[in-house]
Parts: C-alpha cells; sequence; structure tokens
C-alpha cells in the first residue's frame, strides 16, 4: 500500500507543469520570497563574504542560477559571474541579456549591493511575482557582483579613505622619485579610518570648530586668537624623506579608461586592456552577443549617464545636458541631440528608458554621456552594440543635508545632518598623537569613509532597491515577439493571400542600430513552409507605415505610436523587429488544397522564438 501511494505521488509529480509558479502571492503586503533567504542588507562584506553568498544562493536556486569564474584579478581572486535565468525554458545564450557589474572602481563598493540585491530580488521573488517569473522565463541576467576585486576587498576591509583605493593594484611611482608606492596612506593611529595630520602652529590657518568635530580654515578677517593648527597632510609616514605623506598611494591603471573604444595612453596609461580584470570582463561580453543592454555601477552624483550615438554633424556642438524636462512633465528626459539619422531608432528608445528611470530613481539626474576615452560603458555600445547606462550611485546629499536649499552644503549643514539624521556618527574626530617623526600631531577631522562616496548604513537598502527597480523595468522591456492576429483571404483558383501580424510588445528593438552599423548582428528570421502547394516568392519587398494606432495607457511615458508596416515575404525573411511594434508580412500562396496549413517560425537571437500553424480554409 505505501509503495501504491508514493508511485501515485511520483506519477503525479512527473506530470505537474514543468514551470509552476507555486508559490504566487496576490497581496502586495505579502511574504514574496524575502524571507527564504535573508541577507542583511544594512551592511557591506568582505570579497570572501560575498563570494560565499553567491555560492549559497546557486546551491539554494540551482534551476536558476550558475556561477563561472571568468577569470582572476592580478592578486589571483576571481571574478565571479552569476548566469541568471530559468534553465528550464531554454539556454542563457538563447535568450536576450542584460549585464550588470559594480565596483569597477576600488571604492566604489555601493554597486556591488547594488548588484547582489538585485540578484537577490530576482532569485528570491521567482515563485511569488509573476514580472520576475516572466523576466527570468525569457531573458537572461549576467551579474559581475565585484568588478575590481583586489582594490574592492581592500576598501571593505581596511582603513581607507574615500577616494583609495581606486585603481586595480599595479605598482605606479606617483610622485616621480623612482620608488613605487612607497607613501601609501596609513592608519597611524589604529582608529580604523584614515584621515588628515594637523600640527599646532601659531601661525596656522586652520582651527577647530565649536564642537571639536572638523577643522576650519581661518580666513582673513577672523582675528582668532585661540589654538592654530597647520596641515601636515594625509594619515601616514614620509617613508621617502621627502616631507609629504600620502603622496604615492596604491594605485595604477583607472579601469575605466582601459577598454579599446577611443583609447589614448593620456587617460589609459599602457595600452587598452592591460590590467586582467578589464580584459577578462571584456573578453566574455564579446563572446555573448546576447547582451542587449548593460549596466555599470559607479558612485558618486545620482546620475543616470548613457553613452551618445553619433551626431549628423560632427562638428556640432556638444548638447545641453543634465536637465529633466519640464514642469508639465518633470520624469521625461528631454535630450536635443543632433543626432545621425542611421541612430533614431536607438537614441529614441534609450531617451524613453530614461524617462522611466527618472520616474523610478526620483532624485536622479542625467547626463548624456559624451565621455570616450578607453571607457567601458563606451565601449561596450560602440564597439558591442549593446545599450549601455552608467549609474552614478549615492553622492551628493542635496536633499538630505542642505538645509537653506541654495545647492551648497556648508560643514555647519553636513554637521547638522551628521547630528540628527545619523546620531553624530559621521565625523573622525581630531585627536592628539605623538607621531613618531612629526610629533606631538592631531589626526582627524575629516568625514568617515562611509558617508560621501559609499552610503551609510541605513541607506545602503534603500538605494540599491530603486536601482533594482530599474534594472527590472529595463528586464521586463527586453524584446518580447510573438505572431499575432492573422487573415487568410482566398484570391480565387489556387490561390491564397494571409497576413500574420509580428508583434514586439516591449520598448527595447531585437537589434540596436550600432549593431547594424558595425556588422555585429544577427538578424531575425521568419521561415515559412506549406503542408502543400508553394510559397510564391515576392517580386519586391515594400513597406507601408501607419502611425494611426494609439498606444495603450500602461505606456504613457512611450511618446510615440505603434509601427504598422506590411511586407511582402517569402520561404525566408530578415528583418529586425522595432520595439512596441506591429508588423504585418504578407505570404501569396499557390496551392491547390484548402485543407493546407501555412507553418512560419521566428527567431531572433535577442527576441525569443514562436511558430504558428494556419489553415488556407481559415
Amino acid at each position: 500500500m505505501k509503495k501504491y501511494i508514493l508511485f501515485i505521488i511520483l506519477l503525479g509529480m512527473t506530470f505537474a507543469p514543468a514551470i509552476a509558479q507555486d508559490k504566487l502571492q496576490t497581496s502586495m503586503v505579502g511574504h514574496h520570497g524575502e524571507m527564504d533567504y535573508v541577507i542583511d542588507w544594512k551592511r557591506l562584506y568582505s570579497y570572501d563574504e560575498y563570494v560565499e553568498i553567491m555560492f549559497d544562493l546557486q546551491e539554494k536556486y540551482p534551476d536558476l542560477c550558475s556561477i563561472e569564474s571568468i577569470g582572476k584579478s592580478r592578486m589571483g581572486r576571481d571574478q565571479y559571474v552569476m548566469t541568471l535565468t530559468s534553465k528550464k525554458t531554454g539556454k542563457d545564450t538563447d535568450k536576450p541579456a542584460l549585464w550588470m557589474d559594480g565596483a569597477i572602481h576600488g571604492n566604489e563598493v555601493n554597486g556591488i549591493t547594488c548588484c547582489l540585491y538585485t540578484t537577490w530580488y530576482l532569485l528570491t521573488r521567482y515563485d511569488y511575482d509573476p514580472q520576475v517569473h516572466d523576466i527570468l522565463d525569457r531573458s537572461t541576467v549576467y551579474v559581475l557582483n565585484m568588478n575590481n576585486v583586489d582594490a574592492n576587498d581592500s576598501y571593505l576591509t581596511l582603513p581607507n579613505t574615500d577616494n583609495n583605493p581606486r585603481e586595480p593594484f599595479r605598482p605606479t611611482d606617483d610622485d616621480g622619485d623612482g620608488l613605487y608606492d612607497e607613501d601609501m596612506a596609513e592608519d597611524v593611529n589604529g582608529d580604523g579610518e584614515i584621515s588628515m595630520i594637523y600640527a599646532e602652529d601659531p601661525k596656522g590657518d586652520y582651527r577647530l570648530n565649536e564642537k571639536g568635530t572638523y577643522f576650519i580654515e581661518i580666513g582673513a578677517d577672523d582675528w582668532w586668537e585661540g589654538t592654530r593648527f597647520r596641515l601636515v597632510g594625509s594619515e601616514g609616514y614620509d617613508n621617502d624623506g621627502d616631507g609629504q605623506t600620502g603622496e604615492d598611494d596604491l594605485g595604477g591603471v583607472d579601469p575605466n579608461r582601459n577598454f579599446p573604444y577611443d583609447f589614448t595612453k593620456t587617460s589609459g596609461k599602457t595600452y587598452n586592456l592591460s590590467e586582467p580584470i578589464t580584459r577578462n570582463v571584456w573578453m566574455f561580453q564579446q563572446a555573448h552577443k546576447n547582451i542587449l543592454v548593460s549596466f555599470n555601477y559607479h558612485n558618486y552624483g545620482r546620475m543616470l549617464m548613457f553613452p551618445m550615438p553619433p551626431k549628423a554633424d560632427p562638428n556640432a556642438p556638444d548638447p545641453q545636458v543634465g536637465y529633466i524636462g519640464t514642469e508639465d512633465d518633470k520624469y521625461a528626459f528631454k535630450g536635443n541631440h543632433n543626432v545621425s539619422p542611421a541612430y533614431q531608432t536607438d537614441y529614441n528608445v534609450v531617451n524613453e528608458i530614461t524617462s522611466d528611470g527618472l520616474f523610478i530613481m526620483k532624485d536622479y539626474t542625467v547626463l548624456e554621456e559624451t565621455y570616450l576615452q578607453g571607457e567601458h560603458e563606451a565601449s561596450i555600445y560602440h564597439m558591442l552594440g549593446a545599450y549601455a547606462f552608467l549609474m552614478e550611485l549615492w553622492g551628493d546629499q542635496d536633499d538630505l543635508a542642505d538645509i537653506n536649499n541654495d545647492g551648497v552644503i556648508s560643514n555647519e549643514e553636513y554637521d547638522q545632518w551628521i547630528q540628527l539624521d545619523l546620531g553624530g556618527d559621521g565625523w573622525v574626530i581630531p585627536e592628539p598623537y605623538d607621531h613618531p617623526q612629526f610629533g606631538e600631531v592631531w589626526i582627524g577631522g575629516t568625514r568617515k569613509k562611509h558617508i560621501d562616496r559609499n552610503p551609510p548604513a541605513r541607506y545602503i537598502e534603500a538605494e540599491a532597491m530603486k536601482n533594482c527597480m530599474f534594472v527590472v523595468h529595463c528586464l521586463d522591456e527586453l524584446p518580447k515577439v510573438s505572431f499575432g492576429d492573422y487573415t487568410v483571404t482566398h484570391k480565387g483558383g489556387d490561390l491564397y493571400e494571409v497576413e500574420v501580424e509580428v508583434v514586439n510588445s516591449k520598448k527595447f528593438p531585437t537589434i540596436s542600430d550600432r549593431s547594424i552599423q558595425i556588422d555585429r548582428y544577427t538578424p531575425d528570421v521568419i521561415t515559412a513552409s506549406v503542408s502543400s502547394g508553394e510559397i510564391i516568392e515576392p517580386m519586391e519587398t515594400k513597406k507601408i507605415t501607419d502611425v494611426s494606432t494609439s498606444l495603450p495607457a500602461a505606456y504613457r511615458f512611450y511618446n510615440t505610436d505603434y509601427k504598422k508596416e506590411t511586407t511582402n515575404a517569402g520561404k525566408e525573411i530578415e528583418f529586425r523587429t522595432e520595439g512596441l511594434s506591429n508588423e504585418t508580412f504578407t505570404y501569396n500562396i499557390l496551392s491547390s488544397n484548402p485543407s493546407a496549413t501555412l507553418e512560419l517560425e521566428f527567431e531572433s537571437l535577442t527576441g525569443g522564438s514562436d511558430k504558428i500553424e494556419i489553415k488556407l480554409s481559415e
């Protein structure tokens, strides 16, 4: 009896739907999977801890997640890429893909959290959230949570300033004395922070503020008669005897000037892809032609940036940048770039997605990225043909600390924000210290490293969450192409005409303008066959544009009507599927059998696949 019951249970499991959303949550305030794998998002982790979390997620969600090392850093750490997609619905390389990476600059570790948070969000919500379920069923996400792994780990685990370490560890003679990295910033007094050194000096230009939290420069009209200080330099030691500290810190090549497009030695120093971490990334991206969109996380400024398509007139001045529309439509980005006609689709779709991003992010602004010179984002767009977005996270706390709303945060305003919003924790409080080289000095007076460049603990999750939702929105707008309505017309005798719609209900096209221009694309293809008879190859191909159909309210941020086109087709036709498009393909068939069927198969590297059978008798 027990064996019989077990057999029935196994039989039921065998014939259960392969991709069931058995934990669907319909309540907006219900559990959506976040408790299935709990992570503390109000802290940062070390490289080893992040790797452990990544492998734990992969072990818990093996049908949705794979991990591979794409190579090692200069110091031997693995760069792990997580591949997110439902393995039951096909290979990752057969679906449209989005790439994400965080912290190519070692000190911009907030990007690690944004990447990992999005990974966690997608994996934990797959069984609960219809939107996420659909995203991972039909698309792929490649996530490199930690890009500059050596510098990332140093910044996360060791005392550092908020600006360093930034580059991969490549010995560099910053001060030109023939020595390499000999005067690094160092935590002299062992308080876990690297600040500045001041010495008491009756002729000094600085004094402590009234609370004793930071130093103030004494102005010409400030007749200060109290204790004065002079600035000695960065916290550290003078190891080369030149009287300076911290002038030859760890560093090397800027990794975001190390990519091939428009590379210059002025910005890149050595040669393009000289660093293992950039070379590993580039080789992976080149090998994955299904990557249609890219997100690269940086820090400082709360800006959404993207590479500009080429101009119609290369000599025209750069466009006005940094504004976000009008009072009537404050979240609509209104770019005025004089774009080349060959790139109009790219510019339109990026503007539309950017407007959506402004709505989601709320306190971010836009900058049309015109800087090239070996940047990763420029190389992704101009050399790989993928849409690239650069997110500058966190940064200026104007909305938090600019009390008088004059656009400038004074030390007094900053101090008030620290006292009231952060419980007083934010300054490296100046303290006397007996320095082995400089004698009695004071060390401190700067902001702590996790306050300017990266958000303090209480803001980490909020920043990651809204960036996650922007990525999820872009994933939701990756091409989704299918056959739509069709009509069959008996033209007389053995001649039939079949009109079939091909619909892309999403904003991204299947192929970018840039991909076409650099001949790096795989065209969409419809192959046709009939069970009886023959398809008459068209003598010519023409397109008729009809823009009379308005968009539904769901696309209120998209200012372009559906494009409805009619194209004569034969046994095989190659094309690009535009975003939010509805194109009709016409097939002329000679068949003496009214019961014959027309079989159509659509294949696209980034738009998915679909099949349809149409009876001529319909």
